[in-house]
């Protein structure tokens, strides 16, 4: 069954990241270009649409899974969202990337 999950920074103390850990002061995962750089070397059919209008989100649509990336200003992301993607894949990306990923359906923070 596919979820919803949020990719965020492993801390770079070493330390697991709790739930209460998530909030304003997370560390960066990098910039716009090089997530959505390494995004689409896990999904190469993934594709990207800019924003537009008042909307400021990058959406990363291919069928499942589909992505979005909201950049804070200065374009980096300190998390950003899968939607309709398999745990497996979410595991393999988070790896990928060196990231854990929250399951809000769980209360679990996968790749820890």
């Amino acid at each position: 069954m596919s979820y919803d999950y949020f990719f965020f920074a492993k801390p770079g103390d070493g330390k697991v990241l709790a739930i209460d850990a998530i909030g304003p002061d997370l560390p960066s995962i990098g910039s716009l270009e090089f997530v959505r750089g390494e995004i689409s070397r896990a999904f190469p059919a993934v594709r990207w649409e800019p924003p537009h209008g008042e909307i400021r989100a990058w959406f990363g649509l291919q069928g499942p899974p589909e992505f979005l990336l909201l950049p804070e200003d200065g374009g980096k992301l300190s998390c950003f969202k899968a939607a309709f993607i398999e745990r497996e894949e979410v595991l393999a990306l988070a790896a990928s990337m060196n990231l854990v990923a929250f399951d809000p359906q769980r209360g679990e923070i996968l790749g820890a």
